[in-house]
């Protein structure tokens, strides 16, 4: 007579062939030979497998697509279908509605896609291309963007003798030679006739505030306004350097002083230290202003140099002329593909 023993459980699965005679193991009693079209429940039982639904045809059943989750939260969860140059959304049994977003990803690319998604955002990168986001605003709107860097990445650093030779500064202000000239005003708290010397980019000149605080502002000329979003300090070359240590960053919008940057506790400062502050900014004010609420010395407050940057969306393009061809793109020179390039220079005053 045939005994057959009772297994009434599946919690170790498919189990490799080389142990399908090992009978002394205890997971032998609760494993299988073969499990198709079944899934193991961690209950010890067993369910069959999902089927496939039919949902809609791909855009070109002739090219390759890929499918990509796109989970928003635990209640709204989306299948993105990727495709030659186009992305299709579908969700709850269905495409949603006529939503069709552009990409730069041919078929043949479309496999080598990276992507992470986090919230409302999806980041793809791929190595031929640029790196996109996709943004889905509602339900039915979705788009895709470059992902804009705040800074870098770069190609490794230039050490040869090359140098550039910029025929700006990048700031919002000019290199002013007195408190109105070239154009716009430059003040201080205290009324000084030297508050423009800030801004002239002599290191051998300063501004003495007299007092611990104060501020330093410029004034755009007419109607003029500009977008700035960062600023440097230079801390003074000689005797103690009597340097701000706490401050707030400041745009006038006609009415108002809106803070743009705080800073405390920026302590420590060398003689002519140079130091970078950025901030996220997109609006153009008629007027800045750096207020200074305490300095190293307990009876002063000095600054040597300061330069606020405009920013490069809203910058007039100049010219950035090489000394040589040499350690740019390997030894050929700037290329018409090197336009929308972010080039990072150290100046030789360290600025």
């Amino acid at each position: 007579m045939t005994l057959y023993p009772v297994q009434d459980t599946f919690v170790r699965g498919e189990i490799s062939p080389r142990l399908h005679a090992r009978a002394s193991l205890d997971l032998y009693r609760a494993a299988l030979s073969k499990c198709e079209n079944f899934v193991t429940l961690p209950h010890g039982g067993i369910r069959k497998r999902g089927g496939t639904y039919f949902v809609g045809e791909v855009k070109t059943s002739a090219k390759r697509t890929r499918g990509i989750p796109f989970i928003f939260s635990a209640d709204q969860a989306y299948m993105l279908e990727f495709g030659d140059l186009y992305v299709r959304v579908y969700a709850y049994g269905a495409r949603v509605g006529t939503v069709e977003v552009a990409t730069p990803y041919l078929e043949a690319d479309l496999f080598d896609l990276q992507f992470v998604q986090s919230a409302d955002q999806m980041w793809i990168t791929h190595r031929d291309y640029l790196p996109q986001v996709l943004t889905r605003t509602a339900h039915t709107i979705w788009t895709l963007a470059e992902f804009a860097f705040l800074d870098g990445p770069y190609d490794d650093i230039n050490t040869s003798a090359t140098t550039m030779a910029p025929a700006e500064t990048g700031a919002v202000h000019p290199l002013m030679t007195n408190n109105t000239a070239p154009s716009g005003t430059a003040a201080d708290s205290s009324g000084s006739a030297d508050a423009y010397k800030v801004f002239d980019r002599d290191n051998g000149s300063n501004l003495s505030f007299g007092t611990t605080t104060g501020f330093l502002s410029y004034d755009f000329a007419g109607t003029a306004t500009k977008v700035c979003d960062g600023y440097w300090l230079r801390a003074n070359s000689t005797g103690g350097t009597k340097a701000p240590i706490a401050w707030d960053f400041q745009g006038f919008d006609g009415t108002n002083w809106i803070s743009l940057d705080s800073r405390t506790a920026e302590t420590g400062w060398s003689r002519s230290e140079v130091r970078f502050f950025e901030f996220q900014n997109e609006t153009a004010y008629q007027s800045y202003r750096l207020n200074i609420s305490g300095s190293e010395d307990d009876a002063n407050l000095t600054i040597a140099e300061m330069g606020w940057h405009e920013d490069g969306d809203t910058q007039t393009p100049f010219d950035l002329t090489a000394s040589s061809i040499v350690g740019i793109n390997d030894g050929t020179g700037f290329q018409t593909s090197d336009v929308g390039r972010t080039i990072r220079l150290l100046g030789s005053d360290a600025v």
